[in-house]
């Protein structure tokens, strides 16, 4: 798609969710390491020049990227909280995991969030970009405060930090490179092995229970 220039407030609009939904496209094919300014900008039908009027780094658009699943993820998780009638720490537990199953690339954005993304910027981008999260994080903590009763809002607050560090460390053990997964087949290193769904279900009933 080849693009004229966006100047009105919708029109630019347009033009960050096509950048947002090349990146997406070639994150879902490839490592971070591996897509470019260029290959986002081609992607898009963009020029160079014209992708960094919308964002100076790759860690921006990706964050910005991060921040759009994170919404999605956060919507999906509020509805399966909501139809359960009965919320248990299993029941919770699992629809948590099941949210994090459909939504993969979040999970590989979260794990390059704190080590990779959150770098290459400017201080005035990262402002704004923290403020943006504190909207979802509270909406998060509010949705599990509201499936356990024993929880305090503070208790809350920790478990949505608990599960984004859980997500970040797991995921990559539980989704090892190719590599690493040809060695892991040999029988002497299958203690090495884990599977992302059951182990977190488990973790999260510990964190979700109630301490006698």
């Amino acid at each position: 798609m080849n693009w004229q220039r966006a100047r009105r407030p919708e029109q630019k609009a347009e033009r960050i969710a096509a950048i947002l939904d090349a990146a997406a496209e070639l994150f879902d094919d490839n490592e971070f390491d591996a897509i470019s300014m260029r290959d986002v900008a081609d992607h898009a039908g963009l020029g160079k020049a014209s992708l960094y009027h919308y964002f100076k780094t790759k860690e921006e658009v990706f964050l910005t990227l991060y921040r759009e699943e994170l919404g999605r993820w956060l919507e999906s998780v509020t509805m399966g909280l909501g139809r359960l009638r009965k919320p248990t720490p299993k029941r919770v537990a699992e629809v948590l995991t099941s949210a994090l199953q459909r939504h993969e690339r979040f999970c590989r954005l979260k794990v390059l969030f704190a080590s990779v993304l959150e770098r290459n910027l400017s201080q005035e981008f990262l402002i704004e970009y923290k403020r943006s999260l504190v909207g979802p994080v509270e909406a998060f903590a509010a949705t599990i405060k509201s499936v356990t009763p024993h929880f305090s809002s503070e208790d809350a607050k920790a478990f949505a930090f608990q599960h984004h560090a859980l997500v970040a460390g797991l995921w990559p053990i539980a989704h090892p490179s190719p590599q690493v997964e040809s060695v892991l087949q040999a029988f002497e290193f299958q203690g090495f092995r884990t599977e992302f769904a059951p182990l977190l279900i488990r973790t999260f009933v510990n964190l979700l229970s109630p301490i006698d």
